[in-house]
């Protein structure tokens, strides 16, 4: 009897596993709904991004840290670029994710959005040297243009006395750099999927339309003088009621204003 029952509880283990294997070869993934638009869709990105963080090809980021490699997945599918792309132009800049400029700039040239690759209008001073760029692109016969950046303004913000600073040895390049990704965060912000370039991160300018102090005051003294300053109030409406004898009669009743 013994016997028996282990044979029994045998084939019901085999029936069990042939029902798993079954279930694993009808797998759909459909990433057109992106990695966390079904089940499968999750359960194949993260078998690839454990693939991934055992290479010792990508960078020291991704290494070990297949979490880290499953964001870059999701966002290559979302640009329809290769995830080894995104590893390589993905940093972590003080603990905010950023994109290189080189990698912005080529992401806005091969979206098909402009009918031009991005082209860059520049200026230069009295002396000769790089003052002002302005990034732009052609789209149905229209100029599409991002803000002009200047020497200027990049010593109004503190960009040229940063320590390592590109500013002061590679002006043009940067005032390229900084023109593309205040370009895209204007015309394109689908592009840059929310983020910021490693440069901007770098330099610190990625707290964008800061609250000004004296505005942050106002707000609290007005929640704290008016909050709840007005009483709660029942507006009295009038309701029908029908009795047990099917009469009907008229009274108010209370409701929320």
């Amino acid at each position: 009897m013994a016997d028996e029952k282990k044979v029994e509880e045998t084939k019901e283990v085999a029936i069990q596993e042939e029902k798993k294997a079954v279930v694993r070869d009808k797998m759909v993934t459909d990433y057109s709904l992106g990695i966390f638009g079904s089940q499968d869709n999750f359960v194949m990105a993260t078998q690839m991004s454990k693939a991934l963080a055992d290479s010792t090809i990508v960078p020291q980021n991704y290494q070990k840290n297949w979490c880290n490699c499953l964001i870059a997945i999701e966002q290559a599918q979302r640009l329809k670029v290769s995830p080894m792309m995104v590893m390589q132009n993905l940093y972590v800049i003080q603990g905010r994710p950023s994109w290189s400029s080189s990698f912005l700039i080529a992401a806005i040239n091969n979206s098909g959005k402009y009918d031009t690759e991005l082209q860059f209008e520049e200026t230069r001073d009295k002396d000769g040297k790089p003052y002002s760029c302005t990034a732009y692109a052609l789209k149905n016969g229209r100029r599409v243009e991002g803000m002009e950046i200047t020497m200027e303004m990049a010593r109004a913000e503190g960009w040229l006395n940063k320590n390592g600073s590109k500013w002061k040895t590679m002006p043009q390049l940067m005032l390229r750099y900084r023109a593309a990704s205040f370009f895209a965060r204007l015309n394109c912000p689908e592009i840059t999927l929310g983020l910021y370039t490693k440069d901007e991160i770098t330099d610190g300018d990625f707290e964008e339309y800061p609250m000004p102090s004296d505005v942050k005051a106002q707000m609290k003294n007005d929640v704290e003088q008016y909050a709840n300053s007005v009483p709660f109030e029942e507006e009295q409406v009038e309701s029908v009621r029908v009795d047990e004898n099917g009469q009907q009669s008229m009274f108010e009743e209370g409701v929320n204003a």
